[in-house]
């Protein structure tokens, strides 16, 4: 299910990973770049907009370095993967709830699970959320994202499916 393109980044995402204590995670990692990239372009994990890109502009493929994006990638997701309780590689539940906070930014995302006593990934929730940090912005019926990424204009609502697609722990 991981392309070639992603398949040629293993051996870089297993030496980044290691350095994160995130070995445990190469196909999830990868998993993510192919929904992220397929692989292809400059920011591989889609990681400009993060926290840990503090080189580049934050702006969607503001990062030029693949190196570079591997490793925010990497560490946007372990941020994410502590914030769940992601207790392993086979931890799927708590896996979708780190994803989720991939694509919507953990702090916020994080926050409003706990705010409104939710411990475990959704679509409705997901959905909840996404409508609150769009500031109730619907995208349009017409929008190629409507359909794939969700009614609401913030994110991928349903980014964890979209990633578990392509990983098998």
């Amino acid at each position: 299910m991981i392309n070639s393109a992603c398949e040629s980044y293993r051996s870089d995402v297993e030496q980044v990973a290691a350095k994160y204590d995130m070995s445990a995670y190469v196909d999830l990692i990868l998993a993510l770049m192919m929904q992220e990239s397929s692989g292809q372009g400059t920011d591989v994990m889609q990681s400009s907009e993060g926290a840990y890109n503090t080189q580049y502009p934050h702006t969607p493929n503001g990062i030029t370095d693949v190196d570079y994006s591997i490793a925010c990638g990497i560490q946007e997701l372990k941020y994410s993967m502590t914030k769940a309780d992601v207790t392993g590689p086979n931890d799927i539940a708590n896996i979708k709830l780190a994803l989720q906070g991939y694509n919507f930014g953990a702090d916020v995302y994080f926050n409003y699970l706990e705010k409104n006593g939710i411990t475990s990934w959704s679509e409705e929730s997901s959905k909840a959320f996404a409508e609150i940090a769009s500031g109730e912005t619907e995208r349009s019926k017409e929008d190629p994202l409507y359909d794939t990424a969700g009614p609401w204009d913030y994110g991928d609502q349903y980014y964890p499916e979209h990633v578990l697609r392509y990983y098998h722990s």
